[in-house]
């Protein structure tokens, strides 16, 4: 595929992003019930670092997390004496009893990760098998091939199924998440601690390097949104019908 129809698609989309809607007031008075939220990374450690505070604030308050991993590994290679997808779907799996998600792996190496007619078929019968009424994945704009492959994924099946909402989250902002502009912030000062214990259970990628990195985003999106510690995301859509996370999200200051 050549690179500029790519990257002008991918332009495209993430322009339909940004002015899709205006901020998010928070959840609406029928939305009180318990909600099934998917989260799908590309990889083991995107859903923590990406939303782990977003993931720790649900399950407290008594709504169902899954974890997706679309792939968790390259080919035939090892950490120390183990398949790197077994050490990586351990660590994520200590991740996710820390958050109280419930994790799911997908089998795909990295460079065999495509947005082709199979693994959009494999991921919609996942995706209408697990019924979710929000899903939460990868903003489109991405240095990583992985991350913008997930993210064109959950868009192709959010405009064929359109029965739940979809939220976009950043991660390495500046570094792997590009052009990201952000209308939802969501305090986790109080679950700040949890998302770093999550992140340190992978330790097979740095994870100190990774908070680093992280925490700076925190803190810049605090800053944007009047608190200390923000996670920012982007809601793709304003149809009222659509479940919303019941989340008190902040907008920008003024």
């Amino acid at each position: 595929m050549k690179l500029l129809p790519l990257l002008l698609a991918m332009g495209c989309l993430a322009l339909a992003f940004s002015f899709a809607r205006p901020a998010d007031a928070g959840p609406t008075p029928d939305q009180k019930k318990k909600l099934r939220v998917v989260v799908l990374g590309a990889h083991p450690d995107d859903p923590e670092s990406g939303c782990g505070g977003l993931i720790a604030l649900l399950t407290k308050g008594g709504h169902e997390v899954i974890s997706g991993y679309l792939t968790c590994y390259r080919g035939e290679r090892k950490i120390g004496a183990e398949p790197e997808a077994q050490v990586r779907r351990r660590e994520a799996t200590m991740a996710c009893q820390i958050l109280n998600a419930k994790p799911h792996f997908f089998d795909y190496a990295h460079e065999k990760l495509f947005a082709d007619g199979a693994t959009l078929e494999a991921v919609s019968t996942w995706l209408k098998k697990v019924n979710p009424d929000v899903v939460v994945t990868h903003w489109p704009l991405d240095t990583h091939p992985n991350h913008h492959v997930t993210s064109s994924l959950v868009w192709q099946c959010y405009v064929r199924e359109g029965s739940w909402s979809l939220y976009l989250f950043e991660v390495m902002t500046d570094r792997q998440t590009m052009a990201f502009r952000p209308e939802l912030y969501l305090d986790i000062e109080s679950v700040r601690d949890l998302k770093k214990k999550a992140l340190d259970c992978h330790r097979s990628q740095e994870p100190d390097a990774i908070w680093a990195a992280h925490d700076r985003m925190h803190r810049r999106r605090g800053a944007e949104s009047g608190v200390k510690y923000a996670e920012a995301f982007v809601r793709t859509d304003s149809i009222s019908e659509r479940p919303k996370l019941p989340l008190p999200f902040l907008s920008r200051k003024k």
